[in-house]
Order: structure tokens, then C-alpha cells, then sequence
């Protein structure tokens, strides 16, 4: 008699099954780490990007982040944060504008002026005098001969969400707040490090720099 080759239809539901399981353990965890990489490398593009802008604004205009004299939100030739980039980078005018909903806390303020980018990205920031042009703490000189600077949040992707502040306190569902950015120090722990598509910037002088534990282990990874 004729032997016949092939699986039966209990092999074949026994391997489908072992497949399914097998990607379900593993599909979320690649997923995860692809929209980390991503998030990763969109910090980098713009803190690159907001640098470039403010060494071509001191060299074209004279001022850089570290020398602003008003907090302009509508006037693109002003000495301000909002004539910089408008300037410096492409903006999407008809997003940009006053928020109080995503991205509603740096330096726990209450609402943010936001800058849309053509890029998709955005940066937030208060725009009251007292944070970008007088207060004492972004005016201090440091070390490196750089003032400390003035703290936004840069979201890699915009309005699309999640629109969390990245963090290293194990925290996905951690309020958008930049302050809570820094309670937790060591990114290096995976189970502590969360990597969203919202991080904190500085902005000093003439340079953008990652501010906090979780900003900062993004841009050196």
C-alpha cells in the first residue's frame, strides 16, 4: 500500500496555534521597541534642527535663545522665541497657536504656546516674560559658559498621541508634566525606562539640549 506524506489537520491546528502564541508574546515587544527607535531618532532631528535654527539666527539677526528681549507670539520680525523659529524653521501656521490640552505643562504652567513644525513635530513653551526674558533661573550663567536655558517640551510627533512625556520612573501614563521629567534619574533599567513621543528640551544660547534623564538617554542611545 501506498504510503502517503502530509500533516493532519490536528498537526496543522496544533502549529497554527503554537505560531499564534509565540506572536503574541513577542509582536508587542517589537512593536514597543520600533516606536522607541522612531521617537529616538525624531529627538535627534530636532534637536539638530533647533540648533541650526538658533546658529542661523545669531548669524543672520544677531540673537540667540540666550538673548531674547520680548515674548512676541505673533510677530515674526520680534526678538523673541516665536520670531526665531518662525524664521528659522518651516512652521505650520495653521496648527500653531495656544494650547491647554496636550503638552500643557512645562514648568507646571497652566497652558503653552505651541509651534507646529511642517515635519509633524512641535515644541511648547510658556510664553509669559517672566520665563523667557527676566526670570533669574533661565538668565544664570552655568559652567560651560552657557545659561541654563529655557525649558520646553519637544513632541516628535505632534498631535498624534500618544503625546506622553518620556520619563524613567516606569510611568506610562506619567502626566505631561516637564518638572516630573527629572524625578527619576537612571534610564538605564528598561523596566524604569518609558520612551513616548514627547521629551524635555532646553534651549541655551545658541544650542538645544535634552533636559532630563529620559531626553537625554534617548539622544545618547
Amino acid at each position: 500500500m501506498m504510503k502517503k506524506n502530509g500533516f493532519t489537520l490536528a498537526e496543522v491546528l496544533i502549529t497554527l496555534a503554537i505560531i499564534g502564541v509565540v506572536a503574541t508574546l513577542t509582536l508587542p515587544a517589537l512593536m514597543t521597541n520600533t516606536q522607541e527607535q522612531q521617537a529616538r531618532t525624531a529627538l535627534k532631528k530636532g534637536i539638530n534642527t533647533l540648533t541650526e535654527a538658533a546658529q542661523m539666527n545669531s548669524a543672520i539677526a544677531g540673537f540667540d535663545y540666550g538673548s531674547f528681549n520680548e515674548t512676541s507670539t505673533n510677530n515674526t520680525e520680534s526678538q523673541s522665541l516665536y520670531g526665531l523659529l518662525a524664521n528659522r524653521t518651516t512652521i505650520d501656521y495653521q496648527l500653531t497657536g495656544t494650547t491647554t490640552n496636550q503638552a500643557k505643562a512645562v514648568n507646571n504652567g497652566a497652558s503653552n504656546y505651541v509651534m507646529f513644525f511642517r515635519d509633524g513635530s512641535a515644541i511648547a513653551f510658556k510664553n509669559d516674560a517672566t520665563t523667557l526674558v527676566t526670570n533669574a533661573t533661565v538668565n544664570k550663567m552655568q559652567s560651560d559658559g552657557l545659561v541654563y536655558g529655557i525649558s520646553v517640551i519637544y513632541d516628535t510627533n505632534g498631535a498624534k498621541g500618544p503625546n506622553l512625556l518620556s520619563n524613567c520612573a516606569g510611568n506610562a501614563g506619567m502626566l505631561n508634566n516637564a518638572a516630573q521629567n527629572d524625578t527619576a534619574t537612571d534610564c538605564t533599567v528598561k523596566a524604569r525606562r518609558v520612551i513616548k513621543d514627547q521629551f524635555g528640551v532646553r534651549l541655551r544660547g545658541g544650542f538645544a539640549v535634552p533636559n532630563g534623564a529620559a531626553a537625554r538617554w534617548a539622544f545618547d542611545n
